[in-house]
């Protein structure tokens, strides 16, 4: 997919991924009309994959070879001049590895293996595996698990206590139809700072689904949560979690009911 067009707070990657096995690669990219014809099929498959404002009226601009890698990468130009790098998905951002050498390492970090274990077990050294990871953090959440159906209208938000360097913050999660949608730090939990967390999803649902817009979002009732939701989305309805809803509501008796004698009933 198109890296680092949404959600990125760093710089913008002009890097379109496209899925292609390598050896479909090599009879497609020396052949300039059946890699216009590739490029133009997977936008008509995936659009979502392309930067906004992709038109199928793209020139070839040029290419050049990978000494990382050893293939050949080209680039296309668009209308409004900007180009772009076309990568095929079978390499790793930054042209690092091929995916099948460390999607098995990739996969042990969600069980938080550590950099030096993987390192031990896979070769190359720590930094390898954490800059790896990191770029995998370049892509649209929702342009990644979003492809053939509606993003979700119906959400649930809340906010995960993580550490980085030691210091607290906030993840900003957005799930809905048993999918993971959106995760991005905020430094605190004020309304500020989860408007802008938050506002990552709503960009990459857009960039997705033009006229997105969620029907309803569960929340655990913090104030600045619900806030920023509506900043984000004037006409969301924001729903409170019956048990935070139940925990809050202040002194209570108990609602599990009194155990109830046994009856015996004695026929003739």
């Amino acid at each position: 997919m198109a890296d680092g067009i949404a959600g990125t707070p760093i710089r913008q990657s002009r890097t379109i991924c496209l899925s292609i096995t390598e050896e479909d690669y090599e009879k497609t990219v020396d052949d300039c009309a059946a890699f216009r014809r590739w490029v133009t099929l997977s936008f008509k498959e995936s659009p979502e994959l392309f930067p906004k404002g992709f038109t199928p009226k793209f020139s070839l601009k040029d290419r050049r070879p990978s000494e990382k890698q050893k293939i050949t990468i080209r680039r296309i130009q668009l209308p409004d001049g900007n180009a772009w790098s076309v990568r095929p998905s079978f390499v790793m951002p930054g042209m690092t590895a091929r995916t099948k050498d460390v999607e098995q390492a990739l996969f042990l970090r969600k069980f938080a293996v550590p950099y030096w274990a993987l390192a031990h077990v896979f070769g190359r050294n720590p930094m390898f595996w954490y800059r790896a990871e990191c770029r995998l953090g370049r892509f649209s959440v929702v342009g990644t698990t979003v492809k053939k159906t509606e993003i979700p209208r119906d959400l649930l938000a809340d906010e995960h206590h993580q550490k980085i360097n030691g210091e607290k913050c906030f993840i900003a999660t957005t799930v809905g139809g048993g999918c993971i949608l959106g995760a991005e730090v905020a430094e605190t939990a004020g309304c500020e700072d989860l408007t802008a967390a938050y506002g990552v999803f709503g960009q990459e649902a857009v960039e997705v689904q033009p006229d997105y817009v969620p029907t309803t979002v569960n929340t655990d009732g913090w104030k600045a949560t619900r806030q920023a939701w509506t900043n984000l989305f004037p006409l969301v309805i924001v729903l409170s979690c019956f048990l935070h809803a139940w925990l809050n509501s202040g002194p209570r008796t108990s609602i599990i009911p009194p155990a109830i004698e046994p009856v015996i009933c004695l026929t003739a």
